[in-house]
């Protein structure tokens, strides 16, 4: 009923469509240096964020990637605290494994590239940091999180790292360049895909964090000119409509979007279909009911019921039913008078 965390459970069922979309704009984005910006748009359920895990997955990065480097994925959900800017960099600091950049990215191989990343000289000292073997990771998390101490500074001094992250430029830049080393040349990584979750929740904010939200991610798209695939999921909801996005995504963001998905909700053959395939995935043995362990009659009667429903609501009615069966060791398959004994239960608008 929710999105799988673990890597080996998250699968895909159904709904091609959606899957070759964005298949297709990662494809793109891992052979094209240009940075893109992709909206996804739908209700709560929708499969936003199960899409956002999925294509993140090392196994199907590796799949879309061809013959060139996988994409580097990160995913996380808009923050809702007083400073949006730091705690999207914090956020994305969260997800960042230094010892796996290092395994990949010698700082020789790195150096001359960082050097020539704009003029920023505190930037370019930091960025160093991270790829050199040199520098204590535990003491360069200290410090990326802004909770390191004067003399603990005093040991980075060493490195050329003289202050502290102090202003919402100093997060953007950092993020840029690290983005733009990392893929350089796409010899280590082919993009950083950035899926930013939940961004419904900018409704929240007030107008002027609302102003330094749009504004990051104008700046990390203009400083990463190449090889970053930000993704937005925005949810339809009370708060925000089709109507009201221009409220909260500015025209300086919106102009820059390359594309537009939208979760629409599922008909009856995107229903069956999906049942049929996450069926078929975790089937252990052959039946002839395709629909096992559900009779048909089941099958047809819930997809009635649950017409204009998301999917989560769909994959809901059927784990209350199949609870309810196991409960009361009902036999298999389950039946369509099994199902009307509990449709109070499993159908709440009933």
């Amino acid at each position: 009923m929710t999105p799988a965390t673990k890597s080996e459970e998250i699968i895909w069922a159904g709904f091609e469509k959606i899957k070759e979309r964005i298949s297709n704009r990662i494809k793109r984005s891992i052979r094209l240096p240009n940075s893109s910006l992709v909206l996804n748009w739908g209700e709560y359920g929708s499969g936003k964020t199960h899409s956002a895990r999925y294509f993140s997955k090392e196994s199907i990065l590796n799949e879309l990637k061809g013959v060139n480097t996988r994409p580097y994925p990160i995913v996380i959900s808009l923050p809702k605290g007083k400073e949006p800017v730091k705690s999207l960099f914090i956020s994305i600091i969260d997800k960042l494994n230094i010892e796996e950049l290092r395994d990949k990215i010698n700082l020789e191989d790195i150096t001359l590239f960082i050097d020539n990343y704009g003029d920023n000289i505190h930037i370019q000292s930091v960025l160093k940091a991270i790829f050199n073997k040199d520098v204590d990771i535990p003491l360069l998390k200290m410090y990326l999180y802004g909770n390191i101490s004067n003399p603990d500074l005093k040991q980075l001094n060493q490195y050329n790292i003289l202050r502290k992250f102090n202003s919402d430029n100093d997060y953007t830049l950092f993020l840029s360049g690290l983005f733009s080393s990392i893929t350089n040349e796409k010899t280590f990584y082919s993009l950083v895909t950035l899926w930013i979750d939940e961004f419904e929740d900018i409704a929240v904010l007030n107008s002027s964090n609302i102003d330094k939200t749009n504004n990051f991610l104008r700046e990390l798209l203009d400083n990463t000119p190449n090889n970053l695939l930000l993704f937005i999921n925005l949810t339809q909801s009370a708060l925000i409509g089709a109507e009201d996005l221009g409220e909260f995504l500015y025209e300086s963001v919106k102009s820059r979007i390359k594309e537009r998905n939208n979760f629409e909700l599922p008909d009856e053959t995107d229903f069956r279909t999906y049942l049929k395939e996450i069926i078929n995935y975790y089937k252990i043995s052959s039946n002839e009911n395709e629909y096992h362990p559900f009779s048909k009659e089941v099958v047809d009667e819930l997809i009635s019921l649950t017409q204009g429903f998301t999917l989560r609501r769909f994959n809901e009615a059927f784990s209350i039913l199949l609870e309810l069966a196991d409960i009361e060791d009902a036999s298999t398959p389950i039946t369509h008078d099994f199902l009307m004994q509990n449709l109070g239960d499993i159908i709440w608008e009933v």
